[in-house]
């Protein structure tokens, strides 16, 4: 039987996403397909398969990416379902639980390139928000000095609070790519 459920998580909380994902599996919940909000489960054994949600550079279906997924199902891990964004992908992939050690980005430099993924969309989407704020406020201020009553106010706050969360966050990647730098340095 299929189950859906509705859960937002932003996208620097895709960790968090996918121990939920893995929570479910537990709990004889199998994912099928994904969304931006919208996850389809199956009923599976209790703890029969383990996921991981990976956010990857290009479409889903770019060359690298299906020669990717190509690679993962020869070592016996599928994919469940993808989400799109503009020139990136979170990709969904299922493996059996006996795969303990199972890690896409197990060296420091696939990490930091990881890390400079999501850092690079979630800078982009920092200033769209800006820029939106600041196109906010501006028609707010053209309503004001032409007495329109003016309710963009609240979008204006929006944007801006979205903005800092999003530099906040990108911080916490940043510092991470530093930290895996200094890691390769000592091991180097």
């Amino acid at each position: 039987m299929r189950t859906t459920f509705h859960k937002l998580f932003w996208l620097w909380q895709l960790p968090k996403e996918e121990a939920w994902i893995n929570e479910m599996a537990e709990h004889g919940y199998g994912l099928v397909s994904a969304g931006r909000v919208t996850y389809e489960f199956e009923d599976i054994e209790d703890g029969k398969y383990k996921y991981k949600a990976l956010f990857v550079r290009g479409s889903f279906t770019s060359e690298k990416n299906r020669e990717f997924l190509k690679f993962m199902e020869e070592m016996d891990v599928h994919n469940t379902g993808h989400v799109s964004y503009p020139g990136r992908t979170v990709i969904y992939l299922r493996y059996d639980s006996s795969m303990e050690d199972f890690d896409v980005y197990s060296d420091l430099d696939s990490k930091i390139e990881y890390e400079k993924t999501l850092v690079s969309y979630l800078l982009f989407a920092a200033i769209m928000n800006l820029f939106a704020w600041v196109l906010n406020m501006f028609i707010f201020f053209t309503n004001c000095v032409r007495g329109y009553p003016s309710y963009i106010s609240l979008a204006c706050a929006l944007n801006l609070v979205l903005a800092v969360i999003v530099i906040k966050n990108i911080l916490k990647h940043v510092n991470k790519i530093k930290e895996y730098k200094v890691e390769r340095e000592i091991h180097e």
